[in-house]
């Protein structure tokens, strides 16, 4: 405190004097508000950031496998070339033509990310190939896939259809 000119003492602008206690709780009110708000800023912006991305996600699976309800129905068109191939007499001046838009619809399927699911000799996989029965086999290991019956198809890291196939089970003596 200084003295005034008249005598008087006026507190210094540093010299503030001390709040009520009313004063004192309504300021910390106010920080706790404030601390909640800031919390709720922050749950708010992270819930935003979470939308956000799983948004890109969703648009870019969409994009990703958009050509899927074409690609199920095309693969059918397939696997009947693939059976005509089959029982075609070789030497069939058309199965070479067939030979031909079998290979056109492969390379299409693939332009699209249509791959074949490779079978026979791997391990058996639920994920991936669909079991309709079992041989015996000493040459290969236990639940190795011998057979394909018909092959199977993901659209990038999809499976569109399972292969259907023959795996090998103990040898029973």
């Amino acid at each position: 405190m200084t003295d005034s000119p008249d005598g008087d003492t006026a507190p210094r602008p540093d010299d503030q004097p001390a709040p009520e206690p009313a004063a004192e709780q309504e300021i910390e009110d106010l920080r706790r508000a404030l601390e909640e708000r800031e919390a709720q800023y922050l749950r708010l912006a992270a819930d935003f950031e979470n939308f956000r991305r799983r948004t890109a996600q969703e648009y870019g699976d969409r994009a990703r496998y958009a050509s899927e309800p074409a690609a199920l129905a095309l693969i059918p068109v397939l696997d009947n070339l693939q059976r005509a191939m089959s029982h075609a007499a070789e030497g069939d001046p058309l199965l070479d033509g067939v030979r031909m838009v079998a290979r056109q619809f492969e390379d299409a399927l693939r332009s699209i990310g249509v791959t074949p699911i490779e079978a026979v000799g791997q391990p058996f996989d639920p994920a991936l190939h669909e079991a309709i029965g079992g041989e015996e086999s000493p040459d290969v290991d236990v639940d190795t896939v011998l057979t394909e019956l018909q092959p199977g198809y993901r659209l990038h890291d999809r499976v569109l259809r399972p292969a259907l196939v023959r795996v090998a089970h103990p040898v029973h003596s």
